[in-house]
């Protein structure tokens, strides 16, 4: 099943892309915002900027947001969300919200963006996260199945729409965040119910699937460190990596064997990177990401002081580890820029949180980029 997969033209390098969840109340503000921080700046990064399609007030549930693509609706419950067999109020108005940004995205994005990058939430994690009569829908092979084939069909239907209607690239992301305790076993509804280890070539079967599916360039973001079996996940553009993941030897030898293999990574860089210095995290403006079980988290301090020799810094310190680390690797200093972007990894930020993390990792992309 592994050496199957139907590859979609290859994309090329994306330079960098953010994972960020904003605080703006309106949806164009949020679209705005991206556009601004991605797409209006200075920073030559070698290829067209990959502007993320915005997240803000309830689409900042990645979950929820791709049930509506999918057309599968869902209500909450007190463990998260069931599918129903109608729309609830919440999915009424996540649809809403879809129909809202993608009429704000033509509005706002056409002639301004050359590649967009959707982010949804992978099958995996779905099937864990939502429910079905009482128990999480990888418990029913048949109704996993079905929402696993509605996501890939959805997400396909949703990027093409855009595709069309901006005349821009569409890249999906596809997070993972529970994908290891798929593969190491869930618990069920009740601690006598679980739910057993699934092997890692039906998960990589079922990704492959929606990689079919979609047909276009997609990105893993497993949202923690990656292990043998997540480093192996094929067919996917890029994996996205934990800076911190390289500050051990077997984490060092895992991502340089991925990318011997020629498997580009996105390089999530800390957010509360060191100074110049070598201080210890905590600078004005960072955002300390915490990744939980439906992607992450950020609490940081405000980043409205933050001046761009701040940032400068920061980027700098970015570049010079991506190039030490290569220097490790001893690969060919030529191959860099083609398989390691860099990635403000998954967070809710505020707007200048967001400005600021994105700020970094293009700088940091433009230096890697000019070396």
């Amino acid at each position: 099943m592994a050496d199957n997969t139907e590859q979609s033209e290859p994309i090329g390098r994306l330079g960098w892309w953010e994972s960020t969840v904003t605080d703006h109340a309106e949806v164009r503000a949020a679209m705005q915002s991206a556009l601004t921080r991605t797409c209006d700046v200075d920073e030559d990064t070698g290829v067209p900027p990959v502007m993320s399609f915005p997240r803000c007030g309830r689409a900042g549930d990645l979950t929820a947001l791709t049930a509506s693509f999918a057309q599968l609706p869902i209500r909450a419950n007190p463990r998260g969300w069931e599918l129903t067999a109608h729309p609830s109020l919440e999915s009424r108005r996540m649809d809403g919200w879809v129909r809202e940004a993608t009429d704000a995205a033509e509005e706002l994005l056409t002639g301004k963006v050359e590649r967009l990058m959707l982010h949804v939430t992978g099958p995996w994690t779905f099937g864990a996260e939502v429910e079905f009569r009482g128990h999480p829908v990888l418990r029913d092979r048949p109704a996993f199945k079905d929402c696993a084939l509605h996501l890939g069909f959805g997400v396909e239907q949703i990027a093409g729409a855009l595709s069309a209607a901006l005349g821009c690239e569409v890249v999906i992301a596809l997070h993972e965040p529970r994908v290891r305790e798929v593969m190491g076993g869930l618990p069920g509804a009740t601690r006598f119910d679980t739910i057993p280890a699934v092997d890692r070539e039906f998960i990589y079967g079922v990704w492959q699937r929606f990689q079919q599916q979609v047909a276009r360039p997609v990105v893993l973001d497993p949202g923690s460190f990656i292990d043998d079996a997540l480093s192996h996940a094929p067919g996917f553009h890029r994996i996205v990596v934990l800076a911190d993941q390289l500050q051990t030897t077997s984490g060092k030898d895992l991502v340089g064997g991925m990318i011997g293999r020629g498997q580009g990574i996105g390089w999530a860089v800390p957010q509360a990177a060191p100074s110049v210095g070598g201080e210890t995290p905590g600078a004005p403006g960072d955002t300390a990401v915490h990744p939980g079980p439906a992607g992450g988290e950020s609490v940081g301090a405000p980043a409205e002081d933050v001046s761009g020799a701040d940032v400068e810094a920061a980027a700098g310190d970015i570049a010079r580890a991506v190039l030490r680390q290569w220097e490790q690797w001893t690969l060919p200093a030529d191959e860099l820029p083609g398989l390691v972007d860099i990635v403000v990894p998954e967070g809710k930020r505020s707007a200048a949180q967001a400005s600021v993390a994105a700020a970094r990792a293009r700088h940091a992309a433009a230096l890697l980029w000019r070396n």
